[in-house]
Parts: C-alpha cells; structure tokens; sequence
C-alpha cells in the first residue's frame, strides 16, 4: 500500500527542486517522514521563536517596571517623608495620568522621582508633574528632561528651563520667582497633555 506523505515547504521554485532530490536520496519510510515532518516543522519552529522572544522582552519590561517603581517609592519616603498612603496616592495617580494621557508610566515614575528629589515635596512634585507633562506634549521635549529643568528652578535655578521656553528670560531676569514661572508656564501650556489625549492620535495612545 502506498503511503502518501504531505510535504509542507516554504521554499521557493528552486528549493522544492532541491527537496526532491533530497527526499529521493532518503531511504525506507522512515527516513522520508522524519525529513517531512522536518520541514513542516520549520515554520512553526520560527514561529515559537518569535514567541519565546516576545515573553522574554515582556518579562524584562515588567521587572524595569517593578525596579522603576520600587525607586520612586524609596525616594518619596527619603526626600518628602511620605507614608504609605502617599505613596499609594502618588502611584494611584501615575496609573490614572497613563491612561488618561496616553503617556507611558515608565515615563512618569522616573519623572516623579526627579520631582520628589527637587522639592522634597509629594504636594509640589504631584503638581509639577502635571506641569512637566503639558510642556513636553507642547514641545516634544523628553519628560525627564522637562521634569529636571522644572526641579532646578523650583531651586532658584532657571538655565535649563530659559533653555525650554526662552520667552522666560525676561521674567527671570526681571526677578520673577519660582511662584510666578510656574503659573506663566501653566499659562501657556496647561492643559496640552489632556487636550492631545483627546485628539485621534492621543485616543491609539491610551
């Protein structure tokens, strides 16, 4: 009785050809099951590569996650004093502030913790935190970046945020205080983390 075997190959013209002749070479039934099952296998082979690594990568971003987490939670009980409920408020409030802007939180924490550093405050960080967010989704500057340039002046020092908007210069130079900076920062940018959420493209964010 014959036994007819499907041959499942992703090869092109020239490697079915070159199947064939290696299926001919093979001796006994066995030989030539084992060499089509081989090839069958083939696709699915990549495919639990492919899958493998797409659990690797998903388990190293939690563990980043987790260590990004236990670092912000660390430095808000050393630099404000905060509790645990603070704590839990402040990491409430991240997860609220990535869904609702569309901004990841592995972006936040690390911007939170700057804050926290800056003002020694969970109160002053919560709210320049928002502050920070406006200003980056206005001018495409990185979060962190924004964050540390608004910790700095909450310290009297205002290089780095000029650097960001220069039309600050004048204010400062004028000896306008961290109060006063801030307000005309929220000025011209409140509001622009949550207005781009609600556009199309913020809504594929979320």
């Amino acid at each position: 009785m014959a036994v007819r075997i499907p041959l499942i190959t992703d090869f092109d013209g020239r490697g079915i050809d070159k199947a064939k002749r290696e299926f001919a070479q093979l001796e006994g039934i066995g030989q030539k099951t084992a060499f089509a099952l081989k090839k069958a296998f083939v696709p699915a082979t990549a495919a639990l590569a492919g899958l493998a690594a797409a659990g690797t990568m998903a388990v190293q971003a939690a563990l980043e996650d987790q260590a990004a987490q236990a670092k912000l939670e660390g430095q808000l009980k050393r630099a404000t004093k905060a509790t645990d409920a603070q704590v839990k408020a402040v990491n409430d409030l991240i997860d609220s502030q990535a869904k609702l802007t569309g901004i990841a939180d592995d972006q936040l924490r690390p911007a939170m913790t700057t804050l926290a550093t800056a003002t020694g405050s969970v109160t002053a960080s919560t709210k320049l935190l928002t502050l920070a967010m406006d200003i980056s989704t206005a001018t495409g500057k990185p979060l962190e970046q924004v964050a540390a340039a608004l910790g700095r002046a909450y310290n009297g020092q205002y290089t780095a945020l000029q650097k960001l908007d220069p039309s600050l210069r004048e204010l400062v130079k004028s000896g306008g205080e961290a109060d006063e900076v801030f307000a005309r920062l929220n000025e011209k940018f409140g509001g622009a983390a949550q207005a781009q959420a609600e556009t199309t493209a913020g809504k594929f964010q979320v």
